[in-house]
């Protein structure tokens, strides 16, 4: 869906609405191999034309399927993501951290909004996802290893932390252990 920077001018109120279904799924696979389905995007919001900037806000709805970062097992997920960007032209000169939006620089001579929604949507994919049977369950294990929390692994660092013995005492140590025999 694209919309040419005088379209948006020439709305009313310098504002144009939109509710838009959008087909990203080949793009968003394409660049990320571990999106196992993506349905249709809904998306919707407003371009505003103020001065010589166009400032995009919407929210896109998205369910997508992604790997459970345990068991690989396909997870289906509903995402709400908010966008906001601002379109400039090349020769904008402003100090950029004075704004809420994501300021790009207009190569063209339109606002592409599939493009916004991919990379929304691909910044905002989960690092860990689980499947509703998997959050609190054992984790994987097998011969000779197995998952563990960051907890249950300083829990075992400690353990065999304190379990050695500093070797100028050792001698100590079966001194003790016999006084405890003889007891």
């Amino acid at each position: 869906m694209k919309w040419t920077i005088r379209r948006i001018k020439e709305s009313p109120d310098g504002v144009l609405t939109f509710d838009e279904l959008i087909h990203v799924a080949e793009a968003i696979q394409m660049r990320n191999k571990s999106v196992v389905n993506l349905e249709p995007v809904q998306v919707s919001g407003y371009l505003s034309a103020i001065d010589n900037e166009i400032i995009l806000h919407c929210q896109a709805k998205v369910n997508i399927t992604l790997p459970s970062t345990r068991s690989l097992k396909p997870v289906l997920l509903q995402l709400t993501i908010p966008i906001k960007e601002r379109y400039v032209y090349p020769n904008f000169d402003t100090n950029l951290q004075d704004y809420e939006e994501t300021t790009i620089v207009l190569e063209h001579d339109y606002i592409d909004l599939e493009s916004a929604v991919i990379d929304a949507i691909l910044l905002n994919l989960p690092m860990r996802v689980l499947a509703e049977d998997e959050g609190n369950h054992d984790l994987p294990k097998g011969n000779d290893w197995m998952v563990l929390t960051e907890e249950d692994y300083k829990r075992q660092q400690k353990e065999a932390s304190d379990q050695k013995i500093d070797e100028r005492f050792a001698g100590l140590q079966s001194l003790f252990n016999e006084l405890k025999e003889e007891e």
